[in-house]
């Protein structure tokens, strides 16, 4: 065999090595007490020398993790802070984020935004963006109405926080993070119009 067929068999159980070591790596952070997944990030640019490093140093491990993550984070997040800025509805089972101009919900296949309850008409409302960015919620004469906030509508600027309801079903409207965590920690208290 050539010598360049040696050096890649070489090179290929080198990265078999470092693979097997970043496995045990994995596996045996929690019971060293610490983070699994910052052990790895941080053990991984040893390469062979991966476990040696991390049982013998393992704070040199943690700050070569941490210079990762701080490279890292600003790009997760810009991207988590435009999703968690973009407008959504929050229903039952789901969150559809808002990036459309036109969505139009109802019972029907058709629609943007499918909710199949027997309250919900087949073309019940619409959301419309407006030049400001923000969501204008239109009736479209359906069957048990639409209500925000507990007040019957038939047209509306829609506003963070803001309680929908289509029929017998709610769904909020939400803009922003906070919002999102106050649902997520119970509800969002009715804003009254």
């Amino acid at each position: 065999m050539s010598a360049q067929v040696w050096l890649g068999l070489v090179f290929l159980v080198l990265i078999v090595i470092w693979i097997v070591e970043l496995v045990w790596i994995a596996r045996s952070a929690e019971s060293w007490g610490h983070d699994a997944l910052t052990m790895v990030s941080g053990a991984a640019i040893f390469f062979v020398l991966a476990a040696p490093v991390a049982l013998l140093a393992p704070g040199l491990v943690q700050r070569v993790a941490a210079v990762w993550e701080a490279l890292v984070r600003p790009l997760g997040t810009r991207a988590r802070q435009r999703r968690q800025n973009t407008p959504r509805l929050v229903m039952p089972g789901k969150t559809v984020l808002l990036e459309q101009e036109r969505i139009r919900i109802g019972r029907y296949q058709n629609n943007d935004i499918v909710i199949d309850h027997p309250t919900v008409s087949a073309y019940h409302a619409e959301l419309v963006r407006r030049p400001d960015g923000r969501y204008e919620l239109h009736d479209r004469e359906s069957r048990n109405g639409t209500r925000i906030n507990g007040t019957p509508v038939r047209q509306a600027i829609l506003r963070d926080g803001d309680q929908i309801t289509l029929g017998a079903i709610t769904v909020h409207y939400l803009e922003g993070s906070k919002t999102v965590e106050a649902l997520n920690r119970g509800g969002v208290p009715l804003r009254r119009r």
